[in-house]
């Protein structure tokens, strides 16, 4: 067995699209420069990268799905979804933080890059 995250529970742990979690993980994503990216963007203008896509509650979901899983989602007011390619490597490092994720109602996992 090996611990891969710790979730803070004082707070209703039900799983609520678009409700900003943290979790202490201690993790590093690398995305390359060249490849698309898909991100939720909040009202303020944060940019959530995509980590991990969910076929749990959608079986068929797969990677070439994701450039239009924004019209499948039910967005809250002032949310958008985007695809962009990276211009140079994106590196999300949480070894030393606590990250910031959230979910979409597929219950694919974002996270806000530091």
């Amino acid at each position: 067995m090996r611990r891969i995250a710790v979730l803070d529970l004082n707070t209703d742990p039900t799983q609520v699209p678009y409700t900003v979690r943290h979790v202490d993980r201690q993790a590093v994503f690398f995305f390359d420069a060249g490849s698309p990216i898909y991100e939720l963007v909040d009202p303020d203008g944060n940019a959530y990268v995509l980590q991990a896509y969910c076929i749990g509650v959608d079986p068929t979901l797969s990677e070439a799905d994701l450039p239009g899983l924004g019209d499948r989602l039910d967005l809250p007011e002032g949310w958008t979804y985007r695809t962009r390619v990276l211009d140079e490597e994106l590196i999300v490092d949480t070894s030393e933080a606590v990250a910031t994720v959230l979910q979409d109602e597929l219950e694919n996992t974002y996270t806000l890059p530091y």
